[in-house]
């Protein structure tokens, strides 16, 4: 368990990360994969301090790794709300895309295996939808214990439905996949898969905060000085993808000739964890994405 303030613990592996918000009456934020679910279990099993009462699992959007663990979440914590934003909940509520979340969720649960993450046997849930009880609204506060408040931001560019929030007792800022995916602690994968312009956007706006932490949702957690330059690599991260992109576009280059330029460029480090097809799609995204920039 990693302890980012009073108030904020974190649980799961180094791939997927589980916040613990509030002491009595708390909110988990991130909800992951099957796999992370269930270090999660066995880390909340074995906590020395009191548990909290867990009210909310906040899905920050409805992509699957953040979503495949709500069943096993649901399962322990059967009083808690599903919450997520209007759009993620009515892609949860498609049976066809759920279904496509959990063959994904599959396979990084072999991933995880592999990497000698789990110890016991874990079974992907038969579901056809996750339901979401409780719709965030940007804008939102959710009130969790001793006053502790959670503020619902708006962070459009890597999908539609992204959210953040912000804890300003703690000074703590919940981004989820806004600024990409850590390949490394020195490379990031952008994925601005709605919109670049959005995308940067959102970077600045929540590199504005005055944040001491920043809960992500994958690999290396940042806090203090290593903060700025965090966001700065993400900056930096995606506007070299769209440099890539707009000079194999004005080279004369289809989407099919630069499609293996980057999925080499990119396809390393901590993102092998993600299938070749997951990432060959999330290629084709930041090229269309980039060239309807152009």
């Amino acid at each position: 368990m990693i302890n980012l303030s009073e108030n904020v613990a974190c649980l799961g592996n180094r791939h997927f990360h589980f916040y613990i918000v509030g002491r009595e009456k708390a909110a988990i934020i991130e909800c992951a994969v099957s796999g992370a679910a269930a270090n999660f279990r066995r880390q909340w099993q074995s906590l020395t301090q009191p548990q909290p009462k867990v009210e909310y699992l906040a899905a920050m959007h409805a992509h699957f790794d953040h979503v495949c663990g709500i069943p096993a979440l649901k399962e322990m914590f059967p009083q808690a709300a599903v919450a997520a934003s209007a759009k993620a909940q009515r892609v949860l509520g498609k049976a066809e895309i759920v279904a496509d979340f959990f063959s994904q969720d599959r396979s990084m649960l072999d991933v995880l295996s592999r990497e000698g993450l789990l110890e016991e046997g874990v079974s992907i849930p038969q579901v056809e939808k996750i339901g979401v009880d409780y719709v965030l609204e940007p804008g939102q506060t959710l009130s969790l214990d001793r006053g502790l408040e959670l503020e619902i931001i708006a962070a459009p560019g890597h999908s539609s439905d992204s959210l953040a929030a912000w804890l300003p007792a703690d000074k703590i800022m919940f981004i989820s996949d806004a600024a990409g995916f850590q390949m490394s602690d020195s490379e990031i994968f952008p994925i601005f898969f709605q919109s670049y312009p959005l995308y940067m956007e959102t970077i600045k706006t929540l590199r504005s905060y005055p944040a001491r932490a920043i809960g992500i949702p994958h690999e290396t957690i940042w806090q203090g000085s290593d903060i700025e330059l965090f966001y700065q690599r993400a900056l930096n991260a995606a506007q070299e993808a769209f440099d890539l992109v707009r000079d194999y576009s004005e080279k004369g280059l289809s989407r099919e000739e630069m499609h293996p330029l980057l999925f080499e460029r990119y396809y390393r480090g901590d993102l092998r964890i993600y299938t070749t097809n997951n990432i060959g799609i999330c290629i084709d995204l930041l090229i269309k994405r980039v060239q309807e920039c152009l």
